[in-house]
């Protein structure tokens, strides 16, 4: 071989590195690859999470990643086409025996949730669970502890934030909450189905303000256990339905906060100067992942201490 084909070579293999820093693609090996993270990550048992990256064309894509930071793997490529069949993704969310992903996707005329193999992702083919007619979006999907239906967020009824429960079969749509009020980011309590948790504006005492519910099913009743005058959102469960971590500006920036699950023992746990969102627990209940500035970091969840930096953003 001479050594202009070398070179050529050369260039090739470095501008291929380059391109997957810049297009969030990532790698199979080292720690903190490249990826500019959206929203909420899902914590599998197997300690993977499952995020939404942007890429190619300003889209969303579904990754998994070790906890540690490595082995990426792209769950929802795309042919970078103006046809939206294979856009790719938000909002994952592990199933409870890990063997599934529930996520968003606009695959036809409005965005909808789906179901995919959470190893083979959507090579594998992928399973439409809420309708795409009318106008809307369906997002936030999380669900049921026992793994036979979902609940979600839906804006198909006069653009408001709904909670809808649904069959992973796509039978028994249930309008859950649906009044005037904004609903959104809701997860049931992993010991009990009939309980959720969600952030809502109901009962806000300004246009900023959000608040952390528990809703009781059977009893439609709604309790209040993390009031400010500030946003509060995103909460989620540890494993053992005992305690609500959620993000909230209630200090100054966004960080992440702590409770109990009746709202005693509010505790700060992170207050990094960056915003810190979205957070989920891993299937212990020892550490709470999040997202910061388009970044994965985790931390510890008794004390917020021994933070990791899973991921980098590339811009």
């Amino acid at each position: 071989m001479s050594k202009s084909t070398l070179l050529v070579c050369a260039l090739l293999v470095t501008a291929f590195a380059v391109s997957l820093i810049i297009c969030g693609c990532g790698g199979t090996s080292g720690t903190s690859l490249y990826f500019n993270v959206d929203d909420r990550a899902s914590w599998s048992s197997g300690e993977r999470l499952a995020f939404a990256s942007f890429g190619g064309q300003g889209l969303l894509y579904v990754y998994t990643i070790t906890d540690s930071g490595g082995s990426s793997l792209l769950l929802t490529p795309s042919d970078n086409d103006d046809d939206y069949a294979d856009e790719g993704g938000w909002h994952p969310a592990y199933s409870p025996d890990d063997s599934q992903i529930a996520f968003t996707s606009r695959r036809h005329t409005t965005p909808v949730i789906f179901l995919m193999d959470s190893t083979d992702g959507d090579r594998a083919g992928v399973t439409q669970v809420t309708s795409d007619s009318g106008s809307g979006a369906d997002t936030q999907v999380s669900w049921k502890p026992d793994g036979t239906g979902l609940i979600y967020t839906s804006t198909r009824r006069n653009a408001n934030h709904d909670i809808r429960t649904i069959d992973t079969d796509g039978s028994n749509m249930l309008e859950l909450l649906d009044s005037d009020d904004n609903y959104q980011w809701a997860s049931y309590k992993p010991t009990d189905d009939n309980i959720i948790v969600l952030e809502s504006d109901w009962d806000a005492d300004n246009s900023e303000d959000t608040d952390i519910f528990k809703y009781n099913i059977s009893g439609t009743t709604f309790t209040k256990i993390a009031d400010s005058a500030y946003s509060d959102g995103a909460p989620s469960w540890n494993p053992a339905g005992t305690k609500i971590a959620f993000h909230s500006d209630r200090a100054g920036d966004f960080d992440i906060w702590v409770c109990d699950s009746d709202g005693s023992n509010l505790t700060q746990l992170t207050s990094d100067t960056r915003s810190d969102g979205y957070p989920i627990w891993n299937s212990d209940g020892t550490r709470i992942a999040f997202t910061r500035d388009r970044e994965l970091w985790s931390v510890l969840a008794a004390d917020g201490s021994d933070p990791v930096r899973i991921t980098r953003r590339y811009r």
